[in-house]
């Protein structure tokens, strides 16, 4: 096992070209997205749009940005590279095929639709029209995962034969995880896990899943089983109603690797030899950029991506966001839940 951790690659924001970026819809997230990016970046946010009444107004003072009523005019302006779409998932679709047909790349929060084949729209129609289209898996550009890369690409833990992770959170008071077509807990949260998974075994071959649904049918806890033509297992479990640490444990017959105590933010990681009483080595980010701050890495990533003529993301590729998807809709099917 190696002795030290090796340290992550930081694009550095003043090594991309600031862009000029748009907020399509001025939701709760996009708020801490401006935010992280004004203060860790050297991207230009410009304006926002608001459907609702006087929204646009209230966050454009905020930020010091322009304002406007409606998405046409936002998209119309030629002084906007980047569209970041913060809408409902159900909407994403149109914001997005909207936003590309005005030749705006876009970067598209998470989960980036509620359905594989909407996903896949978006994506066939950015690489026709030549822009880049991302979803926003913003943990996958944060530091750790550079890490992780890194040891994966130097098969430091071996054959990976297990992972486990949670993503679970008391969020039963958070009302757009409870209402139809607007992202259950799965899509929305559990979304991050799969990824997580997806990061060391790829795809599965099989699923199965049980769950606690809600009288609406909507699920507030999932318990998943992944499946892999290796042998590999994964044990998801997402919760929108109970909390405990979200920890990242992967197993591999050279080490063993957690991530947390939440995997999802800025973190620390642990890799342990395989054996029971084995040493360990640690990397814990004490960087000036913690907490949700961590959605800067993913648009000066985006930035650097447009810079190299890339048409996806190297860090998540469109396949792999619509496998994700692909996951999380099977595992609705499977419990039963009525999100939609």
């Amino acid at each position: 096992m190696t002795k030290s951790l090796p340290t992550p690659n930081i694009i550095d924001p003043a090594s991309v070209t600031s862009f000029r970026w748009g907020v399509m819809g001025a939701a709760a997230i996009a708020e801490t997205f401006v935010a992280a990016v004004q203060k860790h970046t050297r991207q230009n946010i410009v304006a926002v749009a608001s459907r609702t009444p006087g929204k646009a107004e209230i966050f454009a003072r905020q930020f010091g940005i322009e304002a406007h009523d409606n998405y046409e005019d936002l998209l119309a302006r030629e002084d906007i590279d980047i569209v970041y779409i913060p809408t409902l998932p159900s909407q994403h679709r149109d914001h997005a095929l909207q936003a590309i047909a005005a030749g705006k790349h876009v970067l598209i929060e998470k989960p980036v639709t509620l359905d594989p084949a909407e996903a896949a729209e978006i994506f066939a129609a950015a690489k026709a029209a030549g822009v880049l289209a991302m979803e926003a898996m913003w943990t996958r550009y944060l530091p750790q995962y550079d890490i992780i890369r890194q040891l994966l690409a130097k098969n430091e833990l071996g054959d990976i034969e297990m992972v486990s992770v949670s993503m679970c959170q008391a969020n039963l008071e958070v009302p757009r995880l409870w209402k139809k077509n607007h992202g259950d807990p799965l899509f929305d949260m559990g979304i991050y896990p799969v990824s997580f998974v997806q990061t060391f075994l790829g795809n599965p071959t099989s699923i199965t899943a049980q769950a606690v649904l809600n009288d609406e049918g909507i699920d507030e806890e999932v318990s998943v089983q992944l499946r892999y033509a290796s042998g590999a297992r994964a044990y998801v479990l997402v919760s929108g109603r109970a909390a405990i640490p979200g920890i990242g444990a992967v197993g591999g017959t050279k080490a063993k690797l957690n991530v947390g105590p939440e995997f999802f933010v800025p973190s620390k990681l642990e890799l342990f030899g395989a054996d029971f009483y084995s040493d360990s080595v640690e990397w814990h980010d004490s960087s000036a950029v913690q907490r949700h701050e961590g959605l800067s890495y993913q648009a000066t990533a985006m930035a650097k991506f447009i810079d190299e003529g890339l048409l996806e993301s190297p860090y998540e590729s469109h396949a792999d966001s619509i496998a994700n998807l692909e996951v999380c809709a099977e595992v609705i099917r499977l419990i039963g839940a009525q999100i939609r």
